[in-house]
């Protein structure tokens, strides 16, 4: 879909920029295609690498496909960003008796709190050993979440469990879709009935930050609801993310003659991270990344930070999953709760919503920044299809985009795929190539229905959420 961005002089003022999240536009296929270029490289190369380790993990029952891990339960979890108010909630934290999900940039922090995680999600192809160094990880509890597509010194080096997954960009032509997944495969039977098995089956979906496929994993591991702690996407309490902590020299045990050992402690070194409030005068590129913007409740935050919220919600409407905020943060549209009181009453006190509610808290967002979800018809087996889309104009773009999607069939005989033109139905037409099969819509979708659920959340941003006036042009 087509995007409208933020002005492209090279320099604003702030006192005349439109540095408001209501107004804001981060479409996500320039950001997706500049991180395709950057990074898919590295995973491919490092798929290569990690392939003799895994293999030899997966033999040695190290290491396992993330749907093997046994199921939590329902059991509550935590999910950690990298936001301002993780510094509040640590404390608590050390209470917490549910599930803990971190990413690698949270685990030292954690752990110099005395804050086991349950698991690490490694996410970044860049994300090394490096991250995680200085603690002896095989005395913890701690497992390891990681694709195939990480720094290769990783997966060597990690004393204790491993589970896999592999990347869905939502392509079935792509290198995670097609030759990653035949990597990770076993070859059985004789050189002509030759069988493959699966061996990395789980696939998630990957929105941008670590935040969202924390809390996907989260989900296949078989836990409950979800709980927030800086998961922020701004700034606040003068701080641009938390207050981090790595190993400067690990911990040593001595030993001297006949004396019993000496241990010395692992030597610490804190990391602040301080944020200046941009003045009326300061100027900035608006399509920088950190370009700084005001969100909807008035904290300033930046335009990467805020497509990562975008990306959060999106992933909130795809889970369906009850998931409450525990921050202060650019995130008002989950509900809050106090992590004091979550804590206190171990994620009991939560009030269960509907997917219906979810559904509509997410979508009320997603409009008010020219984002929307089309759905599909339920398939055979009851399941809804889900498109997130992009578009400024919406009453004519999105429906045009429905009727083209629409317009494309496939015969289920010999798999061919048919665009229609027409607007004209050819669901039961006889196959124009193998002449057997009977064509059926690739794609269910109703484009009335859709069309009027977007209409209303359109009339609704209009009433309720309205983007400030432009400002005066630009000299």
């Amino acid at each position: 879909m087509k995007n409208t961005v933020a002005p492209e002089s090279k320099t604003v003022e702030m006192g005349n920029a439109m540095n408001n999240e209501s107004m804001l536009r981060t479409p996500s296929t320039p950001y997706n295609e500049t991180t395709f270029l950057k990074q898919q490289i590295h995973e491919e190369y490092n798929s290569a690498y990690n392939h003799r380790p895994i293999l030899e993990l997966i033999a040695a029952e190290r290491a396992r496909d993330v749907h093997d891990e046994p199921k939590k339960g329902g059991q509550p979890v935590f999910i950690i960003g990298s936001g301002p108010s993780l510094d509040d909630s640590i404390e608590h934290l050390k209470d917490w008796e549910g599930g803990i999900v971190c990413s690698s940039s949270h685990a030292l922090t954690l752990m110099y709190h005395g804050i086991e995680p349950d698991y690490i999600v490694m996410l970044d192809p860049f994300s090394s050993l490096e991250e995680i160094r200085g603690v002896d990880w095989s005395r913890t509890k701690t497992e390891l979440i990681v694709h195939p597509g990480v720094w290769p010194d990783v997966i060597p080096s990690w004393p204790n469990e491993v589970l896999l997954f592999r990347q869905n960009l939502g392509r079935a032509d792509s290198f995670y879709a097609t030759t990653q997944k035949h990597m990770y495969t076993i070859r059985e039977g004789s050189r002509d009935k030759a069988e493959f098995k699966l061996l990395i089956r789980t696939e998630v979906t990957v929105f941008a930050c670590s935040p969202p496929a924390q809390l996907f994993l989260a989900d296949r591991l078989g836990y409950g609801t979800s709980f927030l702690a800086g998961v922020d996407f701004a700034y606040h309490s003068g701080k641009e993310r938390f207050t981090s902590y790595t190993v400067k020299e690990a911990e040593r045990v001595i030993v001297s003659g006949n004396s019993a050992p000496t241990v010395i402690p692992a030597a610490w070194e804190k990391h602040e991270h301080p944020f200046v409030e941009p003045g009326p005068n300061d100027t900035f590129d608006p399509n920088a990344q950190n370009a700084p913007f005001r969100t909807k409740n008035g904290l300033w935050s930046a335009r990467v930070h805020l497509f990562y919220k975008k990306n959060m919600i999106s992933a909130w409407r795809l889970s369906g999953k009850d998931v409450y905020t525990t921050d202060h943060g650019a995130i008002t549209e989950m509900p809050y709760m106090d992590i004091g009181k979550v804590v206190r009453s171990q994620g009991r006190k939560a009030k269960p919503r509907s997917v219906k509610w979810i559904h509509k808290q997410a979508d009320r967002y997603l409009a008010s920044v020219g984002a929307f979800v089309i759905e599909n018809e339920p398939d055979a087996k009851g399941e809804i299809g889900y498109n997130f889309v992009e578009s400024d104009t919406p009453e004519t773009e999105l429906r045009n985009w429905m009727l083209a999607m629409r317009g494309q069939y496939v015969c289920p005989a010999c798999g061919i795929v048919v665009a229609a033109n027409d607007q004209k139905e050819h669901e039961g037409d006889e196959c124009p190539r193998c002449k057997e099969g009977k064509l059926g819509h690739r794609h269910d979708i109703d484009v009335a229905k859709n069309m009027l659920r977007i209409q209303e959340l359109l009339k609704w941003v209009r009433e309720n959420d309205p983007a400030p006036a432009a400002p005066e042009p630009l000299a």
